[in-house]
């Protein structure tokens, strides 16, 4: 991993990032990359990436501007500006605030609170008294469309 610690705002930010696949796409050199917030400052991830590393996000037509002459924005994809910025939360660790009891009533109690259309897995484990919540879900499609 990572690490940039870099203030914003007059606040300490921190953000642990790693590279888990690389990619051509046409002219372009794109990355996947996997990004941990330790802090939680307001576009904290785009603003890492865009200012600090000089790699903006994909589809990013704000921190990008000056970094990318080609395409205006959106980390040297043209098509990305239509459909958006390339950034998401597929997975999240917690501790559940309220709940407290056996994996199988958390998960089943939470699970069925989901869309249905979604991929989705949740895991509960239960650490000394806390129950900690695993939840992921697919990447949304609009990622494979660079790839193609």
């Amino acid at each position: 991993w990572q690490c940039i610690d870099k203030p914003l705002d007059g606040k300490s930010a921190i953000t642990f990032w790693r590279v888990l696949e690389e990619f051509e796409h046409k002219v372009s050199k794109l990355s996947l990359l996997e990004l941990k917030p330790k802090t939680g400052r307001y576009r904290q991830l785009r603003r890492h990436m865009a200012k600090t590393k000089l790699c903006p996000l994909v589809g990013d037509t704000v921190f990008a501007k000056g970094i990318e002459n080609k395409d205006g924005g959106g980390g040297g994809v043209p098509m990305a500006k239509k459909l958006g910025l390339f950034l998401c939360s597929s997975a999240v660790r917690f501790d559940h605030p309220y709940h407290k009891g056996s994996e199988h009533e958390i998960g089943d109690g939470v699970a069925a609170q989901l869309p249905t259309e979604i991929g989705h897995q949740i895991t509960c484990l239960s650490e000394g008294g806390t129950v900690v919540m695993n939840v992921r879900i697919e990447v949304p499609r609009k990622f494979a469309a660079l790839l193609e």
